[in-house]
């Protein structure tokens, strides 16, 4: 998963990644890691659906924040800087994804919601979280329009 996804990315991109990983290389591993946990849960858990604009979509994002976040956590204690490097890893992410403006806006708030539901979790398993998750994905509040996300600051958004 990871060559697919390194294969896909331009010079800049490329570039860009591995500085942001020099900047931070206690955090390059445990990213890595908990992006592959979290491909694999989603999968487990809807499928090839996560791949659309809909709920399944929005679990997979905010999961995969918090599955970065925790996973630096073990190797750093500092949970302001796991968050800050969650959010800025996955929102870079969006910068080089072909996505249209709604479908990006949606990633980009997901990922925001992710970081805030880790209060939530942060002392759950891993069965815990994905559980909550797939509840506050269930309650994911659908969207047509860039400007209907700013109604919906901590909850889960879809498109499809």
């Amino acid at each position: 998963m990871l060559w697919r996804i390194l294969k896909k990315l331009d010079f800049k991109q490329l570039f860009g990644l591995l500085w942001m990983f020099l900047r931070n290389p206690i955090y390059a591993l445990p990213t890595i890691f908990a992006t592959k946990r979290c491909m694999n849960i989603a999968y487990q858990e809807y499928g090839s659906k996560h791949h659309l604009g809909n709920p399944a979509n929005a679990f997979r994002h905010a999961l995969w924040v918090i599955l970065i976040i925790k996973s630096c956590l073990k190797w750093q204690k500092n949970e302001e800087k796991a968050k800050v490097w969650a959010k800025k890893f996955t929102d870079w992410h969006e910068d080089f994804s072909p996505n249209k403006a709604l479908e990006r806006v949606m990633d980009l708030h997901n990922n925001m919601v992710g970081v805030a539901l880790f209060e939530n979790v942060k002392d759950k398993n891993e069965a815990e979280t994905v559980s909550f998750l797939k509840q506050k994905a269930l309650e994911a509040i659908k969207i047509s329009t860039v400007e209907e996300i700013k109604k919906f600051e901590n909850k889960l958004v879809y498109i499809e």
